[in-house]
């Protein structure tokens, strides 16, 4: 069923079944309206209690409540507007909601920015006390975490005067944005029908998948000579970026721009160093991985280029969403009744908008709040991938019910640091069980060709792009100045190393750090790389049947956000300030790899 864009479906004609049921959250807009003005209501009484809330316990008792009574309905409202939206962009009613949705939040934030200042001016013994006096447990994580940073604030003045200045600190990053995305151009190139298209940021990962060797040539080294051109300027606005950090982590008696990045999540440095250490010591196995893409692609050298397109046929299997969910219903039944029984409910209960339809936004999400469903967005076009992609967003899903069912609303918002671990345990599981009832060679090659390509991307990749920023803010933390030709050299030395001596390292290529969104938000990619490592060990522990490590796992589902990411992790006997999980991770790619050869050498 691949849906042509002038065949789609307007959201009228869907049929509700294959919808999402926002009903159920509200029935129409007369009742969304009644919460909103709730919540207006509640946001003025918030900000006129500024000087009173900290007076005594039983007031900060009642600031608390009617602050989480009023984010538990803004999420409800939010959760409402965005879906709306997002079905139907193209109704104006619910841009308009979505809108409004937006400012609400601004405003809240506003008449509430006083709190955290204050309750950091006061003595800790006074918080404790009235956390303890009035048995505030569901806050007692919250507030606690915020007088972490007491020691990393600044006075109310300096906090007013480094606030104020923000937008201008951040504006490097949108100057970026505007050049990549509207100001450069990447000229023309002939596709695999010779007919000349021109080169955009929009096709260019379409084209690194050709089969035609000169496309993908082409495209690569012409989009990278374009980022050299420019070199200087968006060096400049990577480096103000470093430096906006840099001038942060010291006002705040941080040790570095690291140290300030992790200290949210209570992260140590050392998982970081950890990380790139051991993917250091498993480089091998990613040399040998890319030499068997040389000899399958039948190259006599393998450039950068060639390490995108595809050795092994696709799987072109059509999968009706009933077949999906069962598919995805048999993998994850390995999880237990409890994981089962939920699951059921996403497919029986509305969570999951199945197919495209006019103006539907693109792409796949799961989302939700504390008093909806955890909602799934699909643009199911029947492919492998989209199964694959269902599962993932289930996955997400699961997560934030157990998380909700078994937490108080304060205590049920999971950190981001943790988000991606619960779908890709369900994508690698769906993987290892379409890998075992593939009824062909050629459909268990592409399963671990795709599994492959995953830890490369995710693993791989993403720790190169870690272990680069770790480079350019240390110079930046030391004073030094960040020039077009230092780091754009180390990051061509950082190829060189990532994917090895038999790998040809076309010079453009050192240019590629000037083009990555991410560098803008800084020590962010690494929890890509500990996700994929945490979810390739719990998936390992569940298909070997490790006793008691299933009933671990759900625990770990139903944590929510009670505590920091590494002690919610030690549930299911995670460490990462130690190397074990890391080395199960690369323990797992190495399988892979294994199977790879000797299926495609049979």
């Amino acid at each position: 069923m691949i849906i042509e864009m002038e065949k789609l479906k307007t959201r009228e004609e869907l049929k509700k079944e294959d919808c999402w049921d926002l009903e159920s959250v509200y029935k129409n807009i007369d009742d969304y309206n009644k919460d909103y003005n709730i919540v207006k209501e509640n946001i003025s009484i918030l900000k006129n209690r500024q000087e009173t809330f900290l007076n005594n316990s039983k007031n900060f008792k009642e600031f608390l409540e009617l602050d989480s009574m009023t984010s538990r309905l803004m999420a409800k409202l939010y959760t409402y507007a965005a879906r709306k939206n997002d079905e139907d962009t193209g109704k104006a009613i619910y841009q308009e909601l979505y809108g409004k949705i937006n400012n609400l939040y601004q405003e809240y934030t506003e008449a509430t920015s006083f709190v955290t200042p204050m309750i950091l001016e006061t003595d800790d013994s006074t918080i404790k006390k009235y956390l303890d006096e009035e048995k505030l447990d569901d806050f007692k994580h919250t507030i606690l975490d915020i007088l972490r940073y007491k020691k990393h604030s600044l006075t109310k003045e300096e906090e007013k005067v480094v606030s104020a200045y923000s937008k201008v600190l951040d504006s490097s990053s949108e100057t970026a944005d505007y050049l990549m995305d509207t100001d450069m151009r990447f000229g023309y190139l002939k596709d695999e029908n010779n007919e000349e298209i021109e080169l955009t940021t929009s096709n260019y990962s379409t084209l690194l998948l050709s089969k035609d060797r000169r496309v993908r040539r082409v495209a690569f080294l012409n989009y990278h000579k374009v980022y050299g051109d420019f070199k200087n300027t968006l060096t400049s606005t990577l480096a103000a970026s470093c430096e906006a950090l840099t001038v942060s982590s010291k006002l705040r008696h941080f040790n570095s721009s690291l140290e300030t990045s992790l200290f949210g999540d209570f992260i140590p440095t050392k998982l970081y160093d950890n990380l790139i250490k051991v993917v250091h010591d498993n480089l091998p196995l990613l040399y040998k991985y890319f030499e068997e893409k040389r000899k399958l692609l039948d190259l006599s050298e393998f450039h950068l280029y060639d390490g995108y397109v595809s050795t092994v046929k696709s799987i072109d299997k059509k999968y009706s969403f009933a077949e999906a969910k069962d598919l995805v219903t048999a993998s994850l039944s390995i999880l237990g009744s409890e994981y089962s029984k939920a699951l059921e409910r996403a497919f029986s209960e509305g969570y999951i908008d199945k197919y495209p339809n006019l103006n539907k936004r693109s792409g796949a999400y799961s989302a939700g709040c504390y008093d909806t469903k955890p909602f799934v967005l699909l643009n199911y076009t029947e492919t492998y991938n989209d199964v694959s992609t269902l599962a993932h967003e289930l996955g997400h899903s699961m997560h934030t019910y157990f998380s909700n069912k078994y937490n108080s609303f304060e205590e049920s918002g999971y950190p981001i640091f943790l988000a991606e671990i619960a779908s890709t345990v369900n994508e690698l599981l769906f993987s290892y069980y379409m890998e075992s009832v593939a009824t062909t060679k050629d459909e268990k090659i592409a399963i671990l060709n795709e599994r492959l390509d995953t830890f490369k991307g995710t693993v791989y990749r993403q720790t190169m792009f870690a272990e680069f920023e770790k480079y350019i803010h240390d110079l930046t933390d030391k004073g030094e100045i960040l020039t077009s030709d230092n780091i754009c050299n180390y990051y061509y030395d950082l190829n060189k190393l990532y994917f090895g001596p038999k790998v040809v390292i076309d010079e453009e290529v050192k240019y590629e750090c000037l083009r990555i969104p991410h560098f803008y938000t800084p020590f962010y990619v690494y929890k890509y790389a500990t996700g994929l490592s945490i979810a390739s060990y719990i998936v390992k522990n569940i298909l070997k049947k490790t006793p008691n490590f299933k009933e671990k796992y759900i625990e770990f589902l139903k944590s929510g956000g009670r505590d920091y990411p590494l002690e919610v992790l030690k549930i299911i006997d995670v460490d990462l300030t130690k190397e074990d999980v890391f080395k199960e991770a690369f323990g797992m790619f190495e399988e892979t790899l294994e199977n790879f050869i000797k299926l495609n050498n049979e």
